[in-house]
């Protein structure tokens, strides 16, 4: 019995310790974008013009503003790699939720137009392509409020596990739908990673059709995602996360990007975390509870 309990205390030290460097690895790049790349929704929102949706504030207040939150990004990344704490994850969630509400106030990034998508779900869907990187360091500090007893709260545990699917799941939709709709950033990324690793000019026609090939494959594996607990989908949609945050580095060069790659990196950690909670979860169902002794007759 002790060998089964060290056995399941490793597994959820390594379950937080995967959220811990995720979220991390997720605010260093968060840091960059925020304090040297400049041009991010949050500074669109900023300083946009009120009439579409901006706060119109100055430039350089704006540009103030987006560092400070940069650094302050950076710090509670640390502090989150030594020991997590409300006092710094849920800021960051906030954060991360402020960052789609910059996108959706300001149509930064992709914009789905299509007959079949209701106008409101496109207005929204800033947030669903987010959803992942935002659920990452809420996903961490809920699991840390269940204490370091997980047998005493499993089910607790298992609804913390079905929040970061869904996360994951709506997060991958919206992204094959971007796939199926063409987006213009993903056939660039196709273009430059077959330009720079194999020297092959891609056509954009058969780039289009290749995306819209993977869009369909992203929204059926969503759906298989949550419509069972096959633990294959959810490695395969933290592989398939990892080749895509790492596009970023093949199509533009690693100096010029590497920061865009940290900041997605909650769509391997995550889904990655799912599964070993599922692990640990049936191990915990598994362990037989101690019998209770018998009194002895007289």
């Amino acid at each position: 019995m002790n060998e089964e309990i060290e056995k399941t205390e490793r597994l959820r030290r390594g379950i937080v310790w995967v959220l811990q460097v995720t979220v991390t690895l997720q605010c260093l790049g968060n840091w960059r974008w925020l304090t040297q790349i400049g041009e991010t929704p949050l500074l669109s929102w900023l300083i946009g013009p009120a009439d579409v949706g901006g706060l119109a504030w100055s430039e350089a207040a704006g540009l103030a503003t987006q560092s400070a939150i940069g650094w302050v990004v950076l710090v509670a990344g640390i502090v989150v790699l030594l020991r997590p704490m409300a006092a710094v994850t849920l800021p960051l969630f906030f954060f991360q939720l402020c960052i789609a509400t910059a996108m959706w106030q300001t149509d930064y990034g992709f914009v789905p137009e299509a007959s079949w998508l209701p106008t409101q779900l496109g207005e929204l869907f800033p947030y669903s392509s987010q959803l992942t990187r935002i659920a990452s360091p809420l996903g961490l500090q809920l699991l840390w409020w269940c204490g370091d007893d997980w047998s005493a709260n499993s089910q607790r545990v298992d609804r913390v596990a079905n929040l970061m699917r869904w996360a994951v799941a709506i997060t991958f939709a919206a992204h094959g739908i971007e796939a199926w709709l063409h987006y213009p950033a993903f056939i660039d990324l196709v273009i430059g990673t077959a330009w720079n690793l194999f020297g092959a000019g891609l056509p954009q026609a058969g780039v289009e059709r290749l995306l819209t090939i993977i869009g369909v494959l992203d929204v059926v594996i969503a759906v298989i995602c949550v419509t069972t607990r096959v633990r294959g989908v959810l490695w395969w949609m933290a592989i398939w996360g990892g080749v895509t945050a790492f596009s970023r580095i093949t199509a533009y060069g690693f100096d010029a990007s590497w920061h865009m790659t940290l900041v997605r990196m909650p769509h391997v950690g995550v889904p990655v975390a799912v599964v070993l909670i599922w692990v640990l979860v049936g191990w915990l169902s598994a362990v037989p509870e101690e019998e209770e002794p018998v009194a002895e007759s007289n």
